[in-house]
């Protein structure tokens, strides 16, 4: 099915984009602001681009417009919750906390958009929590217990925006609003978040670390050439499936960070510093197991 693929792809984009942010977010600028400033940029580029070669279709309503600058706002507050997260935790064990966001779409959407859900569902739901859990806590300096780490509850409420950001946008293509103009209002919209989140004095400094030409490709790869095409897949996947399905399948991507992290942190390459460890990966890929297979039963039952 179309939906699925897209889905899929778009999920393996983003996971590349994550491991990639991960590596800007820890060696290549100050601070986060800095970075916010510069996906501020990546969002309005192609907002604008994309508005003007399509254009406001005549079907649009007030009520569309309306929920795809909601869309925006929420994932855009959302992403930079993650990336806060990010500077606090592993981007594969952030990556699987987010993706948890599936479970607030269903409870949600059993309310606004009808949907329904099978007992297994709910099961699948619950095993989706216990992964979150899992992958998130960490042994406690050496005294042997355990404790979750402090990014949990800041990823837990990136989660839930980015879900509220899926639904929002389902409500808009479902009141049809085009997949292009969805895609450039919410990004336009993402953009105005991030802008706001980064205050003037970010923007001043970017122009100063964009002079590393190392810095520049990876933001440019990262935020300008991936992240547009990941969205609109997506974008396009959620018009076409049900919100439920689809944002399951989209939030398979702690496998695909997963992969990349470890890829990136094995010692000929060293992007990432992500511990290796036959204890620590295997924790990891048993919480990913959980997440995924879960995330898989919402998809199949």
């Amino acid at each position: 099915m179309e939906w699925i693929i897209l889905a899929v792809f778009s999920a393996a984009l983003f996971g590349l984009i994550t491991a990639i942010e991960k590596r800007i977010i820890d060696h290549h600028l100050p601070n986060l602001g800095v970075y916010y400033a510069s996906i501020a940029f990546s969002l309005f580029i192609p907002a604008v681009i994309v508005f003007l070669a399509t254009g406001v279709p005549d079907e649009t309503s007030t009520y569309s417009l309306v929920m795809a600058t909601l869309s925006g706002s929420t994932w855009g507050v959302g992403l930079a919750m993650v990336f806060w997260g990010y500077k606090l935790e592993e981007a594969s064990r952030a990556s699987a906390i987010v993706h948890t966001f599936p479970v607030f779409v269903a409870i949600v959407a059993l309310f606004w958009l009808d949907e329904t859900l099978v007992p297994g569902q709910w099961a699948a739901i619950i095993v989706i929590v216990a992964g979150a859990f899992v992958i998130s806590i960490r042994r406690s300096d050496g005294r042997g217990i355990f404790r979750l780490s402090q990014a949990f509850p800041i990823l837990i409420c990136g989660s839930l925006l980015t879900a509220l950001s899926h639904l929002f946008a389902k409500s808009a293509l479902d009141d049809h609003l085009t997949v292009w103009m969805t895609y450039s209002i919410r990004a336009a919209a993402m953009g105005v978040a991030f802008a706001f989140l980064a205050k003037p004095a970010a923007f001043v400094e970017l122009l100063r670390v964009l002079r590393n030409w190392r810095t520049l490709a990876l933001i440019l790869i990262a935020d300008f050439l991936l992240a547009p095409v990941a969205s609109i897949s997506l974008t396009r996947a959620t018009g076409l499936g049900a919100i439920s399905l689809v944002a399951a399948v989209a939030a398979t991507r702690p496998f695909f960070v997963f992969m990349v992290s470890t890829f990136f942190s094995i010692e000929r390459i060293k992007l990432l510093n992500e511990p290796l460890e036959r204890d620590t990966l295997a924790l990891k890929v048993i919480a990913l197991v959980m997440i995924v297979g879960g995330i898989a039963t919402l998809s199949l039952l």
